[in-house]
């Protein structure tokens, strides 16, 4: 690549990061308050008590046809009802519909895609990209379900399933979607390694050797990297009869206590009771109870979304950071995006301020939202950069072109090239000052290249193929 070229395409980058890494808010009180505020990151969004994520395995099309309707409201197609939707607030007056996560596997045992239309009960790509649009979120769930109870496994077949499914959603949804979660297929623990290798962030099992059996803690500082999350199977949890794991997950999240809990289903769409899958009434009527209870028309205490949300959030919260400075009645708070990843979907902090007088308004920079509480003893602030992480994402061009992993990396990061046009390869690496740290040429589609003498941060890869320019960005960690 032209280093001119190099350079200038580096500038424009980095133009647009100096310009959304380092900005501030400023607060306005109706009477100027006697000290400076304190404010602090809430440990979840909206300030809420406790999380709840729902994930929809195997890809079956009732995510789609039953739940999305029963969840955002609309008509359930199984009985032809008019479901209102099911809300919780974002603290501020501003309604949340529950959301949750589909464990996507791209095709059978055979190899055969089953999102094409052919498979009457699996989701269509159309229907994937309907539920991301709505806020849900995909995570691999390996490519054919292959697992170790099925069939014999090897390490290569194992990376090969991960990766193969990484690729496939990506080729196939209209946002190139990248998955960041991993639940292994039958609880095959044994893909652990794979999926971590491959960059994802967290894993969600029902194994023993997972933490979070009935919820667990997230109100300290924990270590995000490699977090083996236990789910639990609705069938399990919930009859008409028997409390759900979720009363004692909202009775002990209290006086600071903050609480994730985890489950999962497969169908839910049968209306005949003669299943061993979820029944429907079944499924319905356990959402009821959690909104009526801890969503808008009860206490108004749970955030219900999808796993990859609830974990995003948590990164954000502790790589995030925030200053202060009163002047008269403005309180400015300056936040800096610097330390976030920027390969999160969502880039989102709700700051909480208590004991200060009433907000009257608050000013934000271009391009991030908001949502404020101006009154009470504890007031709340929701900012959401993501629109800049989705301009910042912009960088990246065609993800489905090239697969980088692990991201971030300690020592050696693994480059596949998905084009295949025999042509050699020029690789740059360079920093976020344009500077170029690294030039070679290669000649193969898949290979690595060793870290080990970059410092921490985040990088630029530029990949020249003929006339063809991608462009990647990585983070180096300890």
């Amino acid at each position: 690549m032209n280093k001119t070229l190099f350079y200038l395409i580096f500038t424009c980058i980095l133009t647009d990061i100096a310009r959304v890494e380092a900005q501030k808010i400023s607060i306005y009180f109706d009477t100027p308050p006697t000290t400076t505020p304190s404010v602090s990151k809430a440990i979840l969004k909206y300030n809420k008590d406790f999380a709840y994520s729902l994930t929809f395995d195997d890809a079956s099309s009732d995510a789609f046809t039953t739940a999305l309707p029963v969840m955002k409201g609309g008509k359930v197609m199984g009985n032809g009802v008019i479901y209102k939707g099911l809300f919780y607030t974002d603290g501020c007056g501003n309604d949340i519909p529950f959301r949750g996560g589909i464990a996507w596997n791209t095709a059978n045992l055979q190899g055969i895609d089953t999102h094409t239309g052919n498979v009457s009960n699996q989701l269509t790509w159309k229907q994937l990209d309907t539920l991301y649009n709505e806020g849900w979120d995909v995570m691999n769930h390996s490519y054919s379900h292959k697992n170790r109870w099925v069939l014999p496994m090897s390490d290569a077949d194992y990376l090969d399933e991960v990766q193969q499914n990484a690729v496939a959603v990506r080729n196939n949804t209209r946002k190139n979607i990248q998955m960041s979660v991993f639940i292994p297929p039958a609880g095959d623990n044994y893909y652990y390694t794979s999926a971590l290798q491959t960059g994802h962030k967290i894993i969600l099992d029902q194994s023993n050797a997972t933490i979070g059996f009935g919820g667990f803690r997230i109100d300290t500082i924990l270590n995000l990297y490699a977090l083996k999350i236990h789910r639990i199977d609705l069938n399990n949890v919930y009859t008409r009869t028997v409390p759900s794991f979720i009363d004692t997950v909202a009775m002990k999240s209290k006086n600071g206590v903050k609480i994730w809990y985890n489950e999962f289903v497969h169908r839910i769409d049968d209306f005949t009771f003669n299943t061993p899958n979820y029944n429907f009434y079944y499924f319905k009527s356990y959402l009821e109870s959690i909104a009526n209870q801890y969503a808008k028309t009860g206490q108004d205490r749970i955030w219900m979304a999808p796993a990859q949300e609830v974990y995003e959030y948590m990164v954000a919260r502790q790589t995030l950071n925030i200053n202060t400075q009163l002047v008269n009645n403005r309180l400015d708070i300056s936040y800096d995006l610097s330390a976030v990843p920027i390969d999160l979907r969502r880039k989102v902090i709700t700051l909480v301020i208590p004991n200060t007088p009433n907000i009257t308004r608050i000013d934000v920079p271009r391009g991030v939202i908001m949502s404020f509480k101006a009154t009470g003893t504890s007031k709340i602030v929701n900012l959401d950069f993501s629109p800049i992480a989705l301009s910042e994402n912009n960088i990246t061009q065609a993800p489905s072109v090239i697969d980088l992993f692990p991201n971030p990396t300690h020592d050696i990061l693994n480059v596949k090239i998905n084009n295949q046009n025999n042509q050699t390869i020029k690789i740059t690496i360079a920093d976020i000052l344009g500077r170029i740290l690294i030039e070679k040429n290669v000649q193969t589609t898949n290979f690595q290249i060793n870290t080990t003498n970059l410092t921490l941060g985040t990088y630029f890869l530029a990949i020249q193929q003929g006339e063809n320019h991608y462009q990647r960005t990585f983070i180096k960690t300890q």
